[in-house]
């Protein structure tokens, strides 16, 4: 049976509305989308400024079910998972998750994680990764109980175009997120009897938690990249 998915996201959140776009445009639409909670004006206004206003993916078609919870406390949402027999939940921005909800799907919650796992865990991790100056990944992994420590099931590359700004490699990092979730929610699909199979154990020791960029280190990562530009 074709792999059964959820998408799950809070009402205004760009990042849902990425992943849902992407994954229409490849046929592949969730079985279940919701939205639980709300994204704050704050975060909506903070988004907007590193990206300069440039990324406004579209609202959700309205002729889409998307039901609405106020928080992840609700039961009637983890017993529509159930109810559905899901076998995926994609995080499209939720916040965190307590270890019975990711027990609920059958083989889990995939997050897809803005930095090359386990060299780039935590926080702002495009911008360290220029200040750095290492390729930028993102990589889809299985969520568990630690910050971006779970088994990972693939990774992609960003590729820069010479002609790009800060305000358009933020803009368009999360469309890259789309295509890496779409090649593991692929890769699921043909492995979902036994999908310990491509899942690849993070060693606990190995990599680095990266804390908020400071605002000079990033001011040096976004120079950087004008330079490689010129």
């Amino acid at each position: 049976m074709p792999l059964r998915t959820a998408l799950l996201f809070q009402a205004d959140n760009f990042v849902g509305r990425e992943y849902l776009r992407a994954l229409q445009v490849a046929g592949m639409t969730p079985d279940l989308i919701a939205s639980v909670g709300r994204m704050s004006e704050a975060s909506i206004a903070r988004e907007r400024e590193r990206t300069g206003g440039r990324w406004n993916p579209p609202a959700p078609d309205a002729t889409l079910n998307i039901p609405h919870y106020d928080s992840l406390t609700e039961d009637a949402l983890w017993d529509s998972l159930k109810a559905a027999e899901i076998d995926v939940a994609i995080q499209g921005g939720i916040g965190i998750l307590k270890p019975a909800m990711l027990e609920t799907p059958r083989i889990g919650f995939v997050n897809v994680h803005p930095g090359r796992l386990p060299a780039y865990k935590g926080n702002t991790c495009l911008e360290w990764a220029l200040y750095n100056g290492d390729d930028i990944y993102a990589t889809a992994h299985i969520i568990d109980a630690g910050i971006d420590t779970g088994p990972i099931i693939c990774e992609g590359r960003y590729d820069i175009p010479d002609d790009w700004d800060y305000f358009d490699l933020r803009a368009n990092l999360y469309a890259h997120c789309a295509q890496v979730l779409i090649e593991a929610l692929c890769i699921l699909d043909g492995t979902a009897d036994d999908p310990a199979t491509v899942l690849t154990l993070q060693d606990p020791d190995a990599g680095h938690y990266w804390q908020p960029i400071p605002d000079e280190k990033f001011e040096v990562a976004r120079q950087r990249l004008q330079q490689d530009a010129q």
